[in-house]
């Protein structure tokens, strides 16, 4: 379970990272192509990864829902 744990959270990062770079390209590159890659394709990519991202928070929230409640009671 553990390195499911791991996997999750490192995809999480990793998918983080391409929103930041897609975003950024897709918000500051204002021509037609960015990288070799159209705008289209770019927001395709970032709109796909993002659901990735989604999904992949969820999973994260849903394995350590336990460590959570036990933050908040903590206070």
């Amino acid at each position: 379970m553990l390195k499911v744990k791991a996997l999750i959270s490192s995809l999480l990062l990793v998918c983080l990272l391409v929103l930041a770079v897609s975003g950024g390209l897709l918000y500051f590159g204002k021509t037609g192509i960015v990288w070799g890659i159209s705008r289209n394709t770019l927001r395709v990519a970032h709109f796909w990864v993002a659901v990735g991202f989604c999904v992949l928070a969820v999973l994260h929230f849903s394995f350590n829902f336990r460590f959570y409640l036990a933050e908040l009671r903590r206070r």
